[in-house]
Protein backbone atom coordinates (compact mmCIF):
# COMPACT_ATOMS: atom_id res chain seq x y z
CA UNK A 1 0.00 0.00 0.00
CA UNK A 2 2.80 2.43 0.88
CA UNK A 3 4.53 2.02 -2.46
CA UNK A 4 1.47 3.46 -4.19
CA UNK A 5 1.56 6.72 -2.24
CA UNK A 6 4.87 7.61 -3.86
CA UNK A 7 3.42 6.71 -7.22
CA UNK A 8 0.35 8.92 -6.69
CA UNK A 9 2.54 11.76 -5.45
CA UNK A 10 4.70 11.63 -8.57
CA UNK A 11 1.65 11.48 -10.85
CA UNK A 12 0.26 14.57 -9.11
CA UNK A 13 3.53 16.43 -9.63
CA UNK A 14 3.66 15.46 -13.28
CA UNK A 15 0.10 16.59 -13.91
CA UNK A 16 0.50 19.86 -12.03
CA UNK A 17 3.65 20.92 -13.93
CA UNK A 18 3.11 24.30 -15.58
CA UNK A 19 5.33 23.53 -18.57
CA UNK A 20 3.63 22.70 -21.83
CA UNK A 21 4.24 19.05 -22.59
CA UNK A 22 2.66 16.84 -25.18
CA UNK A 23 0.50 13.93 -24.21
CA UNK A 24 3.24 11.54 -25.37
CA UNK A 25 5.79 13.15 -23.02
CA UNK A 26 3.38 12.82 -20.10
CA UNK A 27 2.73 9.17 -20.99
CA UNK A 28 6.49 8.48 -21.10
CA UNK A 29 7.00 10.05 -17.68
CA UNK A 30 4.05 8.15 -16.24
CA UNK A 31 5.43 4.88 -17.65
CA UNK A 32 8.79 5.68 -15.97
CA UNK A 33 7.09 6.28 -12.63
CA UNK A 34 5.05 3.08 -12.94
CA UNK A 35 8.16 1.01 -13.65
CA UNK A 36 9.91 2.55 -10.62
CA UNK A 37 6.89 1.85 -8.40
CA UNK A 38 6.83 -1.79 -9.54
CA UNK A 39 10.47 -2.24 -8.51
CA UNK A 40 9.76 -1.31 -4.87
CA UNK A 41 9.98 -4.43 -2.72
CA UNK A 42 8.76 -4.99 0.79
CA UNK A 43 11.49 -6.57 2.91
CA UNK A 44 11.12 -7.63 6.49
CA UNK A 45 13.29 -9.91 8.63
CA UNK A 46 15.64 -10.22 5.65
CA UNK A 47 13.00 -11.68 3.34
CA UNK A 48 11.32 -10.19 0.27
CA UNK A 49 7.68 -10.53 1.33
CA UNK A 50 6.53 -10.22 -2.29
CA UNK A 51 7.95 -13.73 -2.87
CA UNK A 52 5.59 -15.33 -0.34
CA UNK A 53 2.03 -15.46 0.85
CA UNK A 54 2.35 -13.89 4.30
CA UNK A 55 0.42 -14.91 7.41
CA UNK A 56 0.91 -12.72 10.51
CA UNK A 57 -0.59 -13.74 13.83
CA UNK A 58 0.11 -14.07 17.54
CA UNK A 59 0.46 -17.22 19.60
CA UNK A 60 -2.87 -18.06 21.20
CA UNK A 61 -3.66 -20.11 24.27
CA UNK A 62 -3.32 -23.81 23.38
CA UNK A 63 -1.11 -23.20 20.33
CA UNK A 64 2.01 -25.28 19.93
CA UNK A 65 4.76 -25.00 17.36
CA UNK A 66 3.96 -28.46 16.01
CA UNK A 67 0.26 -27.74 15.56
CA UNK A 68 0.96 -24.40 13.88
CA UNK A 69 3.34 -26.05 11.44
CA UNK A 70 1.05 -29.00 10.68
CA UNK A 71 -1.80 -26.53 9.99
CA UNK A 72 0.53 -24.85 7.50
CA UNK A 73 1.50 -28.10 5.75
CA UNK A 74 4.98 -28.70 7.16
CA UNK A 75 5.96 -32.38 7.21
CA UNK A 76 6.34 -33.98 10.64
CA UNK A 77 10.02 -34.98 10.07
CA UNK A 78 10.92 -31.31 9.56
CA UNK A 79 9.08 -30.33 12.74
CA UNK A 80 10.85 -33.10 14.65
CA UNK A 81 14.23 -31.97 13.32
CA UNK A 82 13.67 -28.45 14.67
CA UNK A 83 12.50 -29.85 18.02
CA UNK A 84 15.49 -32.17 18.38
CA UNK A 85 18.43 -30.49 16.64
CA UNK A 86 17.83 -26.79 17.26
CA UNK A 87 16.86 -26.66 20.95
CA UNK A 88 19.64 -24.16 21.69
CA UNK A 89 18.44 -21.84 18.94
CA UNK A 90 14.68 -22.33 19.15
CA UNK A 91 13.11 -24.34 21.95
CA UNK A 92 9.65 -25.11 20.56
CA UNK A 93 8.32 -25.60 24.12
CA UNK A 94 9.01 -21.97 24.95
CA UNK A 95 6.71 -20.16 22.54
CA UNK A 96 4.54 -17.85 24.59
CA UNK A 97 0.95 -16.67 24.32
CA UNK A 98 0.72 -13.17 22.84
CA UNK A 99 4.05 -13.27 20.98
CA UNK A 100 3.81 -12.32 17.29
CA UNK A 101 4.88 -14.65 14.55
CA UNK A 102 4.90 -14.65 10.77
CA UNK A 103 4.65 -17.58 8.40
CA UNK A 104 5.93 -17.14 4.86
CA UNK A 105 4.11 -19.60 2.61
CA UNK A 106 4.74 -20.65 -0.95
CA UNK A 107 2.67 -18.78 -3.51
CA UNK A 108 1.65 -21.97 -5.31
CA UNK A 109 -1.61 -23.78 -4.66
CA UNK A 110 -0.15 -25.84 -1.80
CA UNK A 111 0.66 -22.74 0.30
CA UNK A 112 3.19 -24.76 2.29
CA UNK A 113 5.02 -22.91 5.08
CA UNK A 114 8.53 -22.04 3.91
CA UNK A 115 9.69 -19.86 6.82
CA UNK A 116 8.48 -19.36 10.40
CA UNK A 117 9.55 -16.13 12.14
CA UNK A 118 8.96 -15.84 15.88
CA UNK A 119 9.43 -12.49 17.60
CA UNK A 120 11.08 -13.26 20.95
CA UNK A 121 10.88 -9.59 22.00
CA UNK A 122 10.70 -6.20 20.23
CA UNK A 123 14.33 -6.52 19.07
CA UNK A 124 15.17 -10.23 18.75
CA UNK A 125 13.56 -12.81 16.51
CA UNK A 126 14.11 -16.42 15.49
CA UNK A 127 13.85 -17.72 11.94
CA UNK A 128 13.02 -21.34 11.18
CA UNK A 129 13.64 -21.96 7.49
CA UNK A 130 12.02 -25.10 6.05
CA UNK A 131 13.27 -24.60 2.49
CA UNK A 132 15.95 -27.00 1.24
CA UNK A 133 17.48 -28.28 4.49
CA UNK A 134 15.82 -27.26 7.74
CA UNK A 135 17.69 -24.52 9.65
CA UNK A 136 17.04 -22.17 12.53
CA UNK A 137 18.85 -19.00 13.59
CA UNK A 138 18.41 -15.94 15.76
CA UNK A 139 18.70 -12.36 14.52
CA UNK A 140 18.22 -8.80 15.75
CA UNK A 141 16.09 -6.16 14.05
CA UNK A 142 17.96 -3.22 12.60
CA UNK A 143 17.93 -0.20 14.85
CA UNK A 144 16.53 2.92 13.18
CA UNK A 145 18.28 6.09 14.27
CA UNK A 146 16.00 9.04 14.77
CA UNK A 147 17.34 12.55 14.79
Amino acid sequence: MYKYWGFLFLITILISCKEDHTLEEHEEKIAEVVSLAEKVTVKQFGFNLDDFKVKKDTVKRGDSFGELMIENKVDYPKIAKISEHYKDTFDVRKIRVGKPYMILKSKDTTETAQVFIYENDPINYTVVDFRDSVTAYKKRKSQICRA
